[in-house]
């Protein structure tokens, strides 16, 4: 079971978000908390499982990745067997970024990267549609990106008796 989380821990997972490669020294900075204890802290929330991986954000723009959209699958079947290997076709689609099973008219979810229409075109119709377990697609392209983040809204997270993110 995961730990509970006092207030410094969800100032350190903030951080975490903002700046991923941070260290102790300027952890303690900002939370306001001596480095030897951001680093105790840091190495407990680690080893806890809540920091899940540490990754760069690439700019799509200067990578020539000018196409992103979101396209709604209903699969042919829900049976464990075409599960799996729709799961498997689809994590060895490097433009897919996410993908999530839904719950209403569409079974499925993706968030989906390509460098322009041609190349998206080219991934429903090469990649996507000719996948047997794949019924039907509804495709919509992303026209402005209003927002876009990868930071959880920690003041969900689950905290120690008697404290609260506003009370450290």
């Amino acid at each position: 079971m995961a730990r509970e989380l006092d207030s410094f821990d969800l100032r350190i997972l903030e951080q975490w978000q903002v700046q991923g490669d941070i260290g102790p020294v300027e952890m303690s900075e900002r939370v306001h908390l001596s480095a030897s204890q951001c680093s105790r802290r840091m190495h407990q929330l680690r080893e806890a499982g809540y920091l899940a991986r540490v990754a760069g954000v690439l700019d799509a723009e200067k990578l020539g990745i000018g196409v992103s959209a979101y396209v709604l699958l209903s699969l042919r079947s829900h049976e464990a067997g075409w599960l799996e290997t729709f799961h498997q076709r689809i994590i060895a689609m490097d433009e897919v970024l996410e993908c999530q099973a839904l719950t209403g008219e569409a079974d499925i979810i993706l968030k989906v990267a390509t460098r322009d229409l041609a190349s998206f075109n080219s991934f429903l119709v090469s990649e996507l549609l000719v996948a047997p377990e794949v019924a039907t697609a509804r495709s919509s392209i992303v026209l402005e990106n209003l927002k876009s983040s990868t930071a959880l809204p920690v003041r969900f997270a689950r905290q120690s008796v008697g404290q609260s993110a506003d009370h450290a």
